[in-house]
């Protein structure tokens, strides 16, 4: 399978010789790789094997670059195997992510001058004085042919990405709908018109029917695996899944100024054998840390579902900060599943990469209660892991029965979850909160030392 793969892939690169007077461009993307360094032996083989074909060829990341893997997220500096890798592999441009902003404008700005290649996003507005080098759109040349490439981010209702709201202070947002159609002027100054786009398939479908002049979408953000690449009015798009399991080779043929070709398979980069020598050394290096292979617990049976670790991280904060109840967002657990056996720092870094503190509310039962269908609202549907009760959710969404040992909505409580929560959901509080300096990280490696072993499989707390 994978030779058949390999020489559809080699077969399409040199049908550029069949085509007269057409020319091609050939890009390589990637999107949502979260760090996962591991594969980057594989992927620059890939690029090789491809440029010794064409030259020319273009690597495109659409967002998502960073946050996910210990090795990278807790380096110093952060974030440096994973610039360094791209950089190694000839990576030309990056749309921003929502992740880009984890660790705050500094943290990214530093990316941005380590990097060899370029962050567009067109949607943010940036003050002049945070000096932020992040360029809405680039021009770019391939074998003759003149090549725009726009960048943009998800927003959500609030109006922001999804990131901590402290780390997009002074940076304001708008729609990639209301801001795309600006740029259709690049069309006629062009030959090819790229979007990279960190939006999500939805939406990028609806650009695509409201922009008809892009050529391509690569896309990003919502870790789909499009894997038979198609038009939607005309516009080619892509998006490759995630964690650089696959790559997508799009090619465009280019006659006249105009794209009258589009073509895009996927590859299968984690099932490549060849790995490139000097990349797997560097992979293996930053893998050397051995405060992160350090075993703390022992899982006596494997974590099977994301509610069963989202409820170990919520006992531990409850624990460890001396409340009542303790609550943890879904999307702030990272893994799925977790083997019987040894739990290493990694695996805690792995589950919940953010670095967000905790903090302790006071609520009545009855603000508890309203707490919980905000949560519950926020996720999109989907209760928040809880520690301390169980509780149900009402079909329609607005009602909440709570069980827990003599709770009353008139009692007062200690109520704690991470800053994150406390930034983007609406509270209801007798006081304004009190962050205990102490990440959720933190507090589970404090819990996984002191329990020594652990065991969650079945627990189902919410409804």
């Amino acid at each position: 399978m994978y030779r058949k793969l390999w020489l559809l892939t080699v077969a399409l690169l040199l049908a550029v010789a069949t085509f007269g007077e057409k020319r091609e461009i050939h890009i390589l993307a990637t999107n949502d790789m979260h760090a996962s360094i591991e594969y980057f032996p594989q992927l620059a083989a890939i690029v090789d094997s491809l440029r010794g074909i064409d030259p020319g060829l273009l690597v495109f990341s659409a967002g998502d670059n960073r946050t996910g893997n210990p090795v990278n997220d807790q380096y110093n500096p952060v974030n440096y195997p994973i610039i360094e890798l791209m950089n190694r592999t000839g990576f030309d441009l990056s749309a921003v992510g929502n992740h880009e902003w984890d660790g705050g404008v500094d943290c990214l700005q530093a990316d941005i001058e380590r990097a060899d290649f370029r962050f567009l996003c067109a949607n943010v507005i940036i003050p002049e004085k945070l000096k932020l080098d992040i360029e809405p759109f680039t021009t770019l040349e391939r074998n003759g042919v003149k090549i725009a490439v726009v960048g943009m981010i998800e927003i959500r209702g609030e109006g922001l990405p999804g990131a901590h709201p402290n780390n997009l202070k002074e940076l304001r947002f708008k729609n990639a709908k209301e801001v795309l159609p600006k740029y259709k002027y690049l069309e006629n100054q062009n030959d090819v018109v790229v979007l990279i786009s960190h939006c999500g398939l939805e939406d990028d479908l609806e650009l695509a029917k409201a922009n008809p002049w892009i050529d391509v979408v690569i896309g990003g953000h919502t870790h789909t695996l499009v894997e038979h690449p198609s038009e939607t009015n005309g516009v080619l798009i892509t998006q490759s899944g995630s964690h650089l399991k696959n790559a997508t080779l799009v090619k465009l043929q280019v006659k006249e100024g105009k794209v009258v070709g589009k073509q895009a398979i996927v590859l299968n980069v984690n099932k490549v054998r060849k790995e490139k020598a000097e990349i797997k050394k560097l992979v293996d290096g930053y893998n050397d840390a051995p405060y992160l292979n350090e075993a703390i617990a022992m899982a006596l049976t494997k974590f099977e579902t994301p509610e069963e670790i989202g409820s170990m991280l919520a006992d531990a904060i409850r624990e460890v900060s001396g409340a009542d109840f303790a609550f943890q967002n879904t999307g702030g657990v990272r893994v799925n599943h977790l083997k019987k056996g040894p739990i290493t720092v990694k695996d805690v870094y792995t589950i919940d990469p953010f670095g967000n503190e905790i903090v302790v509310f006071q609520m009545t039962g009855e603000q508890v209660k309203k707490f919980i269908l905000n949560t519950f609202r926020k996720n999109g549907g989907h209760p928040s892991y809880v520690s301390g009760m169980t509780y149900a959710v009402g079909d329609d969404g607005k009602g909440v029965r709570i069980e827990a040992d003599g709770f009353s909505t008139h009692n007062i409580y200690k109520v704690a979850f991470n800053s994150y929560m406390a930034s983007t959901i609406r509270i209801e509080s007798i006081d304004d909160g009190q962050s205990l300096y102490k990440t959720s990280e933190e507090m589970l490696i404090e819990y996984l030392k002191k329990h020594k072993t652990v065991d969650y499989q079945g627990v189902v707390r919410t409804k």
